[in-house]
């Protein structure tokens, strides 16, 4: 039974993926359904947006954070000093974002890690066990991709997965702009997409002097915190996830993000405490 489940959801999510939209729409409109939908599948959820890899600028702190050594300190620092820490560490060999929404830009075979007890129960033909150094050359080689990753707590992959209690797995998610289930955050209950937010210490803000209005960064936001008016952006921090996918894309550098390494060791605890190791 615990392998037949996964087997199902895969089939499952492979034919109604593209209709995330319309349920997540659907949350907003009927505020009951909304409620069932978190309870049922997002209750307990923490997940936090890891800035693309070159995107960040450091503020300038006079401190050392562990595993650092003498290079510059930067928000993926995060997600490696989790992983140093874990014992059960699941690589899946497939995304399946990617595979239901039929991905041709970025590569398929480069799915999720997962960690904490939970892993135990992943079917062993979807991936493989690795330890936190063969893990962090993989959260390197998603960032030479391209991909954004996202840390913590998401109750849809313990279900999706039957791995058993939501806090027996944490997800680390390396996703693309097309493809990435949190897409719908734009169109759900804004009590869902509360539990999808930016890292901690990271800043955004626009060079509106700089800015020339072309519209590139609105046209890359994923979750539509961007806008043009009067020919210039202007950012909604409220919606803003701090991807950092419009600070890359911007051809005249008029959109940065700021990172204050501080915050490395308090929010690695806070997220490492999230699940059962």
């Amino acid at each position: 039974m615990a392998n037949i489940i996964p087997r199902i959801s895969v089939a499952m999510v492979n034919r109604v993926f593209n209709t995330r939209y319309r349920l997540a729409r659907m949350t907003r409109r009927f505020p009951r359904f909304g409620r069932l939908v978190r309870r049922i599948a997002f209750d307990g959820d923490d997940m936090s947006v890891i800035p693309k890899a070159g995107t960040a600028r450091t503020v300038e702190l006079n401190i050392s954070i562990d595993d650092a050594g003498e290079r510059n300190v930067v928000p993926t620092d995060l997600v490696k000093k989790v992983l140093r820490r874990s014992e059960r560490i699941f690589i899946m060999d497939f995304c399946l974002c990617r595979q239901s929404n039929h991905c041709e830009d970025y590569p398929v075979s480069h799915g999720c890690i997962f960690v904490g007890r939970g892993t135990e129960r992943i079917p062993e033909k979807y991936g493989r066990f690795v330890t936190p150094e063969e893990a962090c050359d993989y959260i390197d080689e998603c960032d030479r991709l391209g991909l954004v990753h996202i840390i913590g707590r998401n109750k849809l992959d313990s279900l999706w997965l039957h791995t058993g209690k939501h806090t027996n797995l944490m997800t680390i998610c390396n996703c693309c702009p097309c493809c990435c289930l949190w897409n719908m955050v734009r169109d759900i209950d804004g009590g869902i997409a509360s539990t999808y937010r930016r890292m901690a210490g990271v800043q955004v803000s626009v060079d509106r002097e700089r800015c020339i209005g072309c519209g590139i960064c609105m046209e890359r936001c994923f979750v539509r915190a961007i806008r043009i008016e009067e020919g210039k952006c202007q950012l909604d921090t409220d919606k803003c996830r701090a991807c950092g996918r419009c600070t890359e894309e911007c051809p005249v550098k008029a959109i940065s993000i700021t990172f204050d390494p501080s915050v490395i060791d308090a929010e690695a605890d806070r997220i490492y405490a999230l699940v059962n190791q």
